[in-house]
């Protein structure tokens, strides 16, 4: 079996896994994924932004915070390597549009020069107090790849 089936097959069970227990009667489901992205490896950053998409989608709020080496997913430049068919870029607007939130860190939008223009659209930019508290926020979960 290839990574990419694997991957693929990974991400179907995280599909139903999530949608049944946002559709059942799980009153201790999150009402708020937070996802750290710190990883610059597409496997890592793919999947991370598959299961955030999936939970939107689930009904969960997810936000996802992107810093050190996964912040070139996030801006326009470079051509970007796809995970199950999507590029990173793809899969942060797709969530964007369904009410998700994708947000960069400001450290290292400073630290590489980075200007807005320079930024996905749509992708906020936070600072680390604004991660804080997402994590603490009630009745959120939290993972990081």
């Amino acid at each position: 079996m290839n990574l990419k089936m694997f991957m693929t097959g990974m991400l179907g069970m995280m599909l139903a896994i999530s949608s049944a227990e946002a559709g059942g009667c799980n009153t201790d489901a999150p009402k708020s994924m937070v996802i750290t992205i710190t990883e610059g490896s597409i496997v890592k950053a793919g999947f991370g932004l598959a299961v955030a998409n999936a939970m939107q989608d689930a009904g969960v709020q997810s936000t996802v915070f992107i810093a050190a080496d996964a912040v070139n997913f996030a801006l326009n430049k470079g051509t970007q390597p796809k995970f199950a068919g999507a590029t990173p870029k793809e899969l942060m607007t797709g969530l964007i549009r369904k009410g998700g939130h994708v947000k960069i860190c400001e450290g290292f939008v400073k630290l590489g020069g980075i200007k807005k223009s320079d930024i996905v659209e749509g992708v906020e930019i936070a600072a680390p107090a604004d991660l804080a508290g997402a994590l603490y926020a009630p009745n959120a979960q939290s993972m990081t790849f």
